[in-house]
């Protein structure tokens, strides 16, 4: 099993492209992707080849997860029943200088193609259940939700990078828990929601 064939692009409309809302992926019976990939209360579409497969909002666990800190937990996971994956979620949390790996799906040239770059953990993790990590190549909007991966083994999910404050005025539309990680974004810099979180809402 080859880990691009279970990392797809979601959609808000079947069969259109221009849709692409961002990256989700199978591992252990679920999908995973970021929370606020999912911003309207509607049934989403992810692509596997030429078919678009309907994950229905009321499925989603959880939804928005109403957090305990500043932050909120950026998650969201969808049923798949007994379906295989060469995914795994790590036992433990990446670390500082961690080499590590990022797949996720971009808008280029007008429709989403599917993009890999190495990446390194910048630091520790944060109290509030994200790291930091610097990309190789630069990706931008529809990599949120993507698994940061090595040898299969997940280290957690893709949430937020630089570009989404420079593609806003100041802070508008930016969520208002994430205005500090905003203030410490650099070039080709994102956040990733870690394993040991994502597992508490897989028990």
């Amino acid at each position: 099993m080859e880990v691009k064939n279970y990392v797809m692009p979601i959609f808000r409309r079947a069969g259109d492209e221009r849709s692409f809302a961002g990256t989700a992926f199978c591992i252990d019976g679920h999908l995973l992707t970021a929370s606020h990939v999912l911003q309207s209360p509607m049934t989403y579409y992810v692509r596997n080849g030429d078919d678009f497969h309907p994950l229905e909002h009321i499925l989603w666990s959880p939804r928005q997860v109403v957090a305990d800190d500043k932050l909120g937990y950026d998650v969201a996971i969808y049923p798949l029943g007994d379906m295989p994956s060469p995914l795994s979620l790590s036992d433990k949390d990446a670390a500082k200088d961690d080499e590590l790996e990022v797949l996720c799906w971009q808008m280029r040239d007008g429709r989403p193609v599917q993009v890999y770059t190495p990446c390194i953990v910048r630091g520790d993790a944060d109290e509030d259940g994200y790291f930091q990590i610097s990309t190789a190549e630069r990706i931008t909007h529809g990599a949120s939700g993507c698994p940061v991966y090595k040898d299969g083994q997940v280290y957690g999910i893709l949430t937020m990078g630089r570009d989404y404050y420079e593609n806003t005025t100041g802070f508008a539309g930016i969520p208002l828990q994430h205005h500090g990680l905003m203030r410490r974004l650099e070039e080709n810099t994102c956040w990733v929601f870690k394993t040991s979180h994502i597992k508490r809402f897989l028990r």
